[in-house]
């Protein structure tokens, strides 16, 4: 099955409605500051991060808004090998969506996600017919948004 087909189900976008606790509280100036600085560390880290060259950069050529994560490939009929997130040292995934967009993930957190909602993401092989396929993991652009943004997966 080729990844640029967009006929296959996923699942419908999740709404709960107004919710509450996403309201901004009384302002606090304290408390803004230093939520402001922890998110200058955590940049900081990740330059340092990049500079040391533990990033893997991955490219959405049908420009779908969907990630394909690879597991494993077939390279040359040669039998299957894990590969991509299965064997990568690297701590962040860079996607780049288009040229001027990308989304920056934790490897950590990417497996994370993986594991606790791998019997609902989608599964398949890319380039099946080619001399170096790859299974792995499809995920929808509401999929994306889960990752990026529940805290369970920090």
């Amino acid at each position: 099955m080729d990844v640029s087909d967009d006929s296959a189900p996923h699942a419908p976008l999740r709404t709960h409605g107004y919710e509450p606790a996403h309201d901004i509280k009384q302002f606090d100036f304290t408390k803004d500051l230093a939520f402001g600085h922890e998110g200058e560390e955590l940049v900081a880290q990740f330059l340092a991060d990049l500079s040391q060259g533990s990033f893997e950069v991955k490219y959405d050529r049908f420009r779908n808004g969907r990630i394909f994560v690879e597991f494993e490939q077939n390279p040359r009929n040669s039998g299957w090998k894990p590969s991509g997130i299965a064997v990568t040292e690297a701590r962040w995934l860079v996607y780049l969506f288009a040229p001027t967009a990308f989304a920056i993930i934790e490897v950590p957190r990417l497996k994370r996600y993986l594991k606790h909602n791998v019997a609902n993401i989608r599964q398949l092989v890319a380039a099946p017919d080619s001399d170096n396929p790859a299974k792995g993991f499809l995920l929808y652009p509401d999929q994306v948004r889960e990752l990026m943004t529940v805290s369970a997966y920090d």
